[in-house]
């Protein structure tokens, strides 16, 4: 409870009936602007499968950058996140591609769009 009130939180709620419950609450986000939202109004019609995460890593890609490098300029900080929710989907549509694709664990591995991805990105 003192925390709530140093940080200018609602206070906690607590029930107990048969099993305890504690309700904390967070600060608002009303209002918060991100730099890549999690959703967009409209995705391009010519590829209607493409996911909101694909099109922000799109949106990021101007040059080959590293995973490191993309997963910075997008603000994400979990790997494993970033590899099954972005690269892994966009390497399998075909938009982004991989410098050493031989060498998926290269040390200088960077990634670049495709001509799809270029295409899709002309679109948003």
């Amino acid at each position: 409870m003192r925390i709530a009130k140093e940080n200018n939180l609602q206070a906690p709620d607590f029930e107990q009936s048969d099993d305890f419950k504690a309700v904390l609450y967070r600060p608002s986000t009303v209002g918060v602007q991100t730099m890549y939202p999690p959703s967009t109004p409209q995705v391009p019609p010519k590829y209607p499968s493409t996911s909101v995460e694909v099109l922000n890593l799109i949106r990021v890609l101007n040059n080959e950058l590293s995973r490191a490098e993309i997963q910075e300029i997008l603000g994400l900080k979990d790997p494993k996140n970033f590899r099954e929710n972005y690269l892994e989907p966009a390497l399998a549509a075909g938009i982004v591609k991989m410098k050493y694709p031989d060498s998926p664990n290269h040390p200088k591995q960077r990634y670049l769009l495709t001509e799809k991805g270029n295409d899709i990105k002309k679109q948003s």
